[in-house]
């Protein structure tokens, strides 16, 4: 059985964040100690292939409870998996690092995480209330279409916040090897074809530190439309091979 130190693990990937880190990172810890009151917590950052001085300030800070974790290139699904294998954390959450919901997504979760080893914190849930460009809104549209479409997962967004229990999910990582923002929607693919529970919950997007998105709609869109397919294919091929092997060997 997996041991855990701490009843949440905060994951953050961090990239080019040396003007907003440190400021952050004392926020986080502030309001984290007023949401889980006596429940204990580490925050786990993991530098990718900055090219500021991120990781210079992060090798600043001195807390116990915080955790540096840093990858030689820039990978934002890297990142993701490096957090969740780890984690102390019975519970982890999987954010940016400055908090596009604040924090009403991490509440909405922990009132249903008992039912539900892995959720999202979805843009496009009824309830959200969310501020984005109209091209970032089709974007977003035709994009959930095809992943619908393709993988008929049962969840609109995979694209925001994820919680998830690390004893629950840690089986399914083999599968998921997407090297950028894919990777939370392999998540989603994996955890349904292994009959895991997931579900969403609504955000409301904070508009005090909304920022300018990092998200490039042409670059970044085509490196997940490849990994879509891959992952399609996988599906189709690798993750049935590897399932006969695991009931073999087992």
């Amino acid at each position: 059985m997996l041991k855990t130190k701490y009843f949440l693990s905060f994951c953050i990937p961090v990239h080019n964040e040396a003007e907003v880190i440190s400021l952050m990172i004392k926020k986080i810890q502030t309001d984290l100690k007023k949401i889980l009151k006596d429940k204990s917590f580490e925050i786990l950052i993991v530098e990718n292939g900055s090219t500021d001085n991120t990781l210079s300030k992060l090798r600043g800070v001195k807390d116990k409870n915080i955790k540096i974790i840093s990858l030689a290139k820039k990978s934002h699904g890297l990142a993701l998996k490096t957090a969740i294998i780890n984690a102390k954390g019975e519970n982890i959450l999987l954010t940016a690092i400055d908090l596009p919901f604040g924090f009403s997504d991490l509440n909405e979760m922990l009132k249903i995480s008992n039912n539900y080893p892995l959720i999202f914190g979805s843009k496009s849930h009824s309830e959200s209330v969310i501020y984005t460009s109209a091209s970032r809104k089709i974007a977003s549209s035709i994009y959930r279409l095809f992943l619908k479409k393709l993988f008929s997962i049962h969840v609109g967004d995979t694209q925001g916040t994820v919680f998830l229990k690390k004893t629950d999910i840690l089986p399914i990582l083999k599968f998921c090897d997407s090297s950028n923002a894919f990777f939370s929607a392999q998540l989603a693919i994996y955890s349904e074809r292994e009959d895991i529970k997931i579900t969403e919950v609504p955000v409301i997007m904070d508009k005090k530190i909304l920022r300018k998105s990092k998200y490039n709609i042409f670059s970044n869109g085509y490196e997940m439309l490849l990994s879509m397919l891959k992952t399609y294919i996988d599906l189709k091929f690798n993750y049935i091979n590897q399932r006969r092997l695991n009931d073999f060997i087992i």
